[in-house]
C-alpha cells in the first residue's frame, strides 16, 4: 500500500479527538473552517471523511488536517504519516518541517497516544453505548431454541459455562425484537456507522446468532457474529461489523499481564478463549489478515507466541508476523497446532 493510501486510512475520529475537538451527537463538531455556535460538521468513520453542512467544506482525513493546520495537501499527508504511521521515514519529506500534532481546539483533550509516543494505543469508544444496549437486549431476551442450540454447540467446542460468562458470549434469541428495539432507539445512520446494520437497514446478525463482544477497558468496542455449527456454501462462518475496523479481542488481558510473560496471539476469538480457559493468556487478531500496526506498542512488554491455524495460510502468517515483530525488536516464537487438528480450539477440545 502506498503512502497516500495508508495516510487516507488514518482514523479520522482519532485525529479529531487528538486535535481537541469534542465529538457531539451524530458525530458532529464545531466546524473549524467557519464561525458557528451550533455544530454542523459531521464526521463519517465508514468513509473516513467529513462534510460541513454550514460552509460546505468536505473531504478525506488529509483534507481535514490540511485545513486545520493550514498546510497544503502533500504537507498534511506527510505530517499525518509522521504522527500516525510507525514505518514512516521522516527523510521522505523536508527535514525539520514535520511537527507533532497538537490540540487545535479550545478544549484540552484527554491525552491520546500517538504511534510516535511511548504510551500504548488508546481506543476512544465511539459506539460502545449502542453495542452495550444491543448486549443488554440480547441478555434479557427469553431463552429459546436458538439459545439452546447455541449453548449446545459452544459446549461441544469445549467451552465451560464460566468461560462463556467470562467473555459475555451473546445469542440473538429473537432477531426481530432486537432489530426493532435498535431501530426505535437510534438513528439508522448511527446504526449503519457503527456497523450493526447493513445498507438495507437490517441488523447484520440474522444468520449469525452467536455474538462475541470485544472489550477494551471494560467497554464493548467491537462485535463479531458466528453461525451455529458448520456454515453452508452461501453463508460465511463469521460476520464482522459492517465497514468497521476490527479491534483486538481480549486486549484487557494485556493490562494485567506482567512484563516479560508469554502472550499467545491467535487468529480466532474461540482459539483465544480456549487458551484463556487453559490458563494461557492470549489475544486474538480476529483473522490472520487483520493486524493493525498501531497495535504494535501493546506487545512490546511481552514474549509473543503466535499460535495460528494448522494450514498453509496460518503458518505463513506466523512467519510473516514473526519477521514484522522482530523489526520492532519484539521477541517472538511460533507454536504449531499438532498434526491432525485444524486449530487451537480443535486440539484442546478433542485431545485425549
Amino acid at each position: 500500500m502506498d503512502l497516500l493510501a495508508q495516510t487516507r486510512a488514518i482514523d479520522i475520529i482519532r485525529l479529531v479527538a487528538d486535535l481537541g475537538y469534542v465529538l457531539q451527537e451524530n458525530r458532529k463538531i464545531i466546524c473549524p473552517f467557519h464561525a458557528e455556535k451550533t455544530p454542523s460538521l459531521v464526521v463519517y468513520p465508514q468513509t473516513n471523511s467529513y462534510h460541513c453542512f454550514g460552509c460546505g467544506r468536505h473531504g478525506d482525513v488529509i483534507h481535514f488536517y490540511a485545513g486545520v493546520a493550514n498546510l497544503e495537501y502533500t504537507g498534511a499527508m506527510h505530517e499525518l504519516a509522521f504522527n500516525y504511521l510507525p514505518d514512516y521515514k521522516p527523510e521522505l519529506y523536508k527535514r525539520g518541517h514535520l511537527k507533532k500534532i497538537q490540540a487545535a481546539g479550545p478544549v484540552k483533550p484527554e491525552k491520546m497516544a500517538l504511534p510516535s509516543d511511548t504510551n500504548a494505543y488508546v481506543y476512544k469508544p465511539l459506539h460502545s453505548a449502542i453495542y452495550e444496549d444491543f448486549q443488554r437486549v440480547c441478555e434479557t431476551q427469553p431463552a429459546g431454541p436458538v439459545h439452546e442450540d447455541a449453548r449446545k454447540y459452544l459446549t461441544e467446542r469445549g467451552f465451560s459455562e464460566s468461560t462463556l460468562r467470562r467473555f459475555r458470549i451473546l445469542t440473538v434469541n429473537d432477531y426481530q425484537t432486537a432489530q426493532a428495539h435498535l431501530r426505535r432507539t437510534y438513528n439508522l445512520l448511527d446504526l449503519q456507522e457503527c456497523g450493526l446494520f447493513n445498507e438495507k437497514g437490517n441488523l447484520i446478525f440474522y444468520r449469525h446468532p452467536i455474538v462475541i463482544p470485544y472489550f477494551r477497558k471494560g467497554r464493548i468496542v467491537f462485535l463479531q457474529g458466528r453461525v451455529i455449527g458448520q456454515p453452508t456454501e452461501t453463508v460465511s462462518r463469521y460476520q464482522f461489523l459492517s465497514g468497521v475496523p476490527v479491534e483486538l479481542f481480549n486486549a484487557d488481558v494485556m493490562d494485567v499481564l506482567k512484563t516479560g510473560r508469554t502472550l499467545y496471539v491467535t487468529e480466532g476469538a474461540f482459539d483465544c478463549m480456549t487458551l484463556m480457559q487453559e490458563g494461557m493468556p492470549a489475544v486474538s487478531l480476529g483473522s490472520a489478515t487483520m493486524f493493525k500496526r498501531e497495535w504494535m506498542k501493546l506487545f512490546r512488554r511481552f514474549e509473543i507466541c503466535f499460535y495460528f491455524d494448522n494450514d498453509a495460510a496460518g503458518q505463513k502468517a506466523a512467519r510473516d508476523y514473526s519477521e514484522l515483530f522482530s523489526h520492532y525488536r519484539i521477541s517472538t516464537h511460533v507454536k504449531m497446532v499438532k498434526a491432525g487438528y485444524k486449530d487451537v480450539n480443535d486440539y484442546f477440545s478433542k485431545r485425549e
